[in-house]
This record gives C-alpha cells, sequence and structure tokens, in this order.
C-alpha cells in the first residue's frame, strides 16, 4: 500500500490497488489509537489477498496526538462529521471518501473504559451478518467478554442494546445528517455496510492484537471471498 500525503499537514492516507471497495477508518478519537498499529500490521499482513482499500490511519491527526477523544477545535469527529464543516480534519476526510463507491466500511474504535467487546453492524440490508457473529463466538472461546447490554447509557447519541457482542441497525436514508461519518457515508450510498468493531479499552496488546488480525482473517477476508 502507499502512503498519499494531503494539503492538511498531518493528515495523510493509504492506498491499495486502483479500485478500492474497502474502507477502514481508525484513529478517530485520540484515546482509542492503540489497535491502529495491528490494524495498520493486519492489512501489511494481508494486503495481497484483501480487495482494493483506502486506509486512513489517523481520521483526527490532532486528537491522536493529544491522546483525547476531541479534535484540536474541541470537535468530536464522530457527532460533528457534516459537509458545510469548516473543521480541516472533517475536509480532509471527505475529499478521501468523495468519488468512490465501496463495497464495505470498517472503522475500528477503543471503548477505553470498557472491558468487553462488541460491534455495530450499520447497513441498507436487514439480514445480521453471520461472518460477524461467527467471529465473535470465536473471541468468546479465546476469552474474549462479549457486551451484553447497554453501550452507554450515559451518552445520549447511543444507548444500543447488544447481545453477545453485536447490534444490527437497520439503516434508513435520510436527508439529514446526524454529525456521525457512518451516517454521512450511508446517506451517500459511498457504503452501504459499516462495521464498527469497539475493542475493549481494558484488555492487554496480546488480545487486542488477537482481536484485530483475527476479525481481518475471519471477517473481511471472507465476506470478500
Amino acid at each position: 500500500m502507499r502512503k498519499i500525503a494531503t494539503k492538511y499537514s498531518d493528515f495523510h492516507f493509504f492506498v491499495s490497488g486502483d479500485s478500492p471497495k474497502l474502507l477502514i477508518h481508525s484513529g478517530t478519537h485520540g484515546d482509542e489509537s492503540e489497535v491502529t498499529e495491528y490494524v495498520t500490521m493486519a492489512l501489511q499482513k494481508y494486503s495481497k489477498e484483501l480487495p482494493d482499500f483506502i486506509f486512513v490511519p489517523e481520521v483526527s491527526p490532532s486528537a491522536v496526538k493529544r491522546g483525547t477523544r476531541n479534535n484540536y477545535l474541541n470537535h468530536d469527529m464522530n457527532r460533528k462529521f457534516f459537509s458545510d464543516s469548516n473543521d480541516p480534519e472533517v475536509r480532509a476526510n471527505i475529499e478521501v471518501m468523495m468519488g468512490n463507491k465501496f463495497d464495505l466500511f470498517i472503522s475500528f474504535h477503543e471503548d477505553p473504559s470498557g472491558p468487553d467487546y462488541y460491534l455495530y453492524d450499520v447497513a441498507y440490508r436487514k439480514a445480521t451478518n453471520e461472518r460477524v457473529l461467527i467471529h465473535n463466538q470465536l473471541l468468546k472461546r479465546h476469552g474474549v467478554g462479549l457486551l451484553n447490554g447497554v453501550d452507554d447509557p450515559e451518552d445520549e447519541s447511543l444507548g444500543y442494546v447488544f447481545s453477545e457482542g453485536y447490534h444490527k441497525l437497520d439503516f434508513q436514508q435520510s436527508s439529514l445528517d446526524d454529525g456521525t461519518i457512518s451516517a454521512w457515508v450511508l446517506n451517500r450510498h459511498i457504503a452501504d455496510e459499516y462495521l464498527l468493531p469497539e475493542i475493549p479499552g481494558k484488555a492487554d496488546l496480546k488480545t487486542k492484537r488477537f482481536i484485530v488480525e483475527s476479525f481481518f482473517t475471519e471477517v473481511v477476508l471472507k465476506l470478500f471471498e
């Protein structure tokens, strides 16, 4: 994969191939950036088996640098993502995505205080993602806890109920964006399915690496077979 610099100072991304069908994000929040290394390693390891892709390792370089959820403008990139934003980091991400049509969008996050793994599956289709369910059970057999219950009852934007680390959200197109990157992407059909794995922040580094790598082998590669 080749690194692409941009006019937005620290913002860069990687491209593999000429017709990207997979979009991958990490580093949306600066206090969730430990997994970026493992995502990068997996992409390097499986690049020849993966479809053409775009990888944005630091959606918010300033938040990653600060180690905080919000960026240098005090914006949460996954709550303030609008087309008319004057935030350079939002603009940079929009420019990367526009003009593309991805089969799948994956955004790796961490739950800094969470002991359990869980994943949001957001798509126009109503069917559950069987590959994700199988992978969740693989993690469970390896001792990784799966969330059963509410993700974050204190966040008014969340409050979703998970079963065995999985929540399926049937997306309905809207003329209004809600500030999340997923809604912005799905509303424009830049991608029609969005997976957001939440890696447990309290897990050790070995476990985090296992979760990420097995996600690539058991979910991503199999979805593109």
